[in-house]
């Protein structure tokens, strides 16, 4: 991966990932058993903890086939790395900021983003004095009949993290 030709999103949408997706014989079956996929996905979502939560929508779509890797499944990882290749300069900066340390939220979902599952995927971060402090992206367990239920529903989750984030600003002594 070290001479390939980074890439400006975590994840393309023509991958087509899907859980109903089998290696197609016993030789790609054994090769498959000897990628590092796991490792390397957990080695990303340690990043992602720490410095990059850019990477959380991604890395909630590629974890999601451990138990039944085929090559398409592998691409979507070394795509994610062309991606962090790309943005190696790209972190969490935390700095003292002079005034109010408000905090901010923002929140989005995926109708019918998981085709596999016809579920939605809802995303929201929260910032403090510009760096984030608190951030999600998940596929949502319950069905959703429209964009705007779906939209509604990702909005109650990220009000959700909103008022324990107040009630820790207040415990800390921030407004």
């Amino acid at each position: 991966m070290v001479n390939v030709k980074p890439v400006s999103t975590p994840l393309a949408l023509h991958f087509n990932l899907s859980i109903k997706q089998n290696p197609s014989t016993e030789a790609e079956l054994e090769e498959m058993k000897k990628i590092p996929y796991e490792s390397t996905v957990g080695c990303l979502m340690y990043a992602m903890v720490c410095t990059r939560p850019d990477l959380a929508q991604s890395l909630s779509v590629v974890s999601k086939y451990m138990s039944n890797l085929v090559r398409d499944h592998w691409q979507a990882i070394k795509w994610i790395l062309r991606y962090l290749k790309g943005t190696r300069n790209k972190g969490i900066m935390f700095e003292r900021q002079h005034g109010d340390a408000c905090i901010t939220g923002f929140v989005d979902s995926d109708y019918a983003g998981d085709l596999g599952k016809r579920g939605y995927t809802t995303g929201y971060v929260f910032t403090c004095g510009g760096g984030p402090v608190s951030w999600r992206s998940m596929l949502q367990s319950i069905s959703a009949l429209s964009t705007i239920e779906a939209e509604y529903m990702a909005l109650t989750e990220a009000a959700r993290e909103a008022i324990w984030l107040k009630g820790l600003a207040c415990d800390l002594g921030l407004q």
